[in-house]
């Protein structure tokens, strides 16, 4: 017994030692519970933005777009007035959801005609689309319920009665972009993505690690080459098999997994691109810095929860918290999985996918540079013991 807990001092000592491991056993369970925390802590999707176009214009249909604006689970967007301007709306995210409300509405209520409001909502997403249907029947049900009980207290009317005032408006409903509220085309590339983001990193973070732990780093960086050109040959490698994994998957998830792929395939893949080359000269970047193929694995792993939850492509962004959002849009992945599912589910053109080209762009033109800038020197060994793996050493009393 004695035995087992001088090894469990020994290793208690070396967590306390190492920073990176003192966090990962210590702090970042904490730390992703508080994350997951702050970005779900809305829990409710209330202020959804909806847009009323109003064909008849009359008091009764004023009336559905009052209710809709009294209700906490709608913010009623007053700039659209029509329906190309809902369409427009809703390819941009300006609105998930939007009611049309025909011409002749008050009047064929008036008739007890059978009266068809539309309602359209965006089903790319499934939890808005889950709860903006939701939230529409229970304002409309509200409405009418309403309007029944008005008749009923006023005018005296029998059950019979009020049960055909209750079915004189019918409510039809579109669900665009995912009709068939698909979970695979929901949920299915945003775990590609990530999949390519983890294996790739570690993939091409290991490539300089290697070579430190064999001892031949020094050939390169004695070498009468730029970094640069360093850096260009030892990462092309890994770019091109970043990028056929990523033609390889989409290739997959369309013939097996039955993914929906509209919009361009031009944008598909200069979206692609820009990811792979992100992935592989930051994978590069952390290869130049970390000590040894341990520490790159540490670092790695870290980043592989946290960046597909507060990316905003299940919880939708509008309801993280402002901080989160501004760490979620220093991320690729963020601006990757958003851009691939504006392109290839609401088939986007250019225009629209431009934001997500622009941050990837700059994203990667900052990661080259980084990559290429690596100092061509070694580091001094450590002090305090012999090295493992050029990283940290062994505690002085274990010598």
């Amino acid at each position: 017994m004695r035995q087992i807990l001088n090894i469990a001092h020994y290793e208690m000592l070396h967590i306390f030692k190492e920073k990176i491991l003192f966090l990962m056993v210590f702090l970042v369970p904490l730390g992703y519970a508080a994350l997951f925390g702050a970005t779900y802590v809305s829990a409710i999707l209330n202020n959804v933005p909806v847009a009323i176009v109003d064909l008849d214009d009359s008091k009764l249909s004023r009336e559905i777009a009052a209710a809709f604006a009294n209700s906490p689970h709608f913010k009623v967007v007053d700039d659209i007035k029509t329906y190309p301007e809902l369409q427009e709306g809703m390819k941009n995210g300006q609105v998930r959801a939007g009611v049309v409300i025909p011409e002749h509405f008050e009047q064929d209520m008036a008739q007890h005609a059978l009266t068809r409001v539309l309602t359209v909502y965006d089903g790319s997403n499934l939890i808005w689309g889950y709860n903006t249907r939701k939230y529409i029947r229970e304002v409309f049900n509200d409405f009418i319920a309403g309007r029944a009980a008005s008749y009923l207290a006023g005018l005296g009317y029998t059950k019979n009665e009020v049960r055909a005032i209750m079915d004189t408006v019918s409510l039809n409903t579109e669900v665009w972009y995912n009709p068939t509220f698909s979970y695979t085309n929901f949920l299915y590339m945003g775990l590609i993505m990530i999949i390519l983001h983890q294996i790739g990193l570690l993939s091409v973070s290991l490539t300089v690690t290697r070579e430190k732990e064999r001892r031949t780093w020094l050939q390169f960086l004695s070498a009468p080459v730029p970094a640069w050109k360093i850096f260009a040959g030892k990462a092309l490698p890994y770019f091109l098999a970043g990028f056929f994994n990523y033609v390889l998957l989409l290739w997959f998830a369309a013939r097996f997994v039955h993914l929906k792929f509209g919009g361009s395939l031009t944008l598909l893949i200069l979206l692609g691109l820009l990811y792979d080359l992100i992935i592989t000269a930051a994978g590069f970047f952390i290869s130049t810095r970390a000590p040894n193929s341990l520490q790159v694995t540490r670092y790695v792993m870290l980043l592989s929860v946290p960046l597909f939850m507060i990316s905003g492509f299940t919880w939708p962004w509008t309801h993280i918290p402002a901080f989160i959002n501004f760490l979620a849009r220093l991320l690729p992945s963020t601006w990757m999985m958003l851009g691939f599912r504006q392109v290839a589910l609401k088939e986007l053109e250019l225009s629209y996918i431009l934001p997500h080209i622009r941050a990837l762009s700059l994203m990667a033109f900052l990661a080259v540079l980084a990559a290429v800038t690596f100092p061509k020197r070694l580091n001094p060994p450590p002090n305090g013991g012999p090295a493992i793996n050029n990283g940290p050493s062994y505690l002085s009393r274990w010598k």
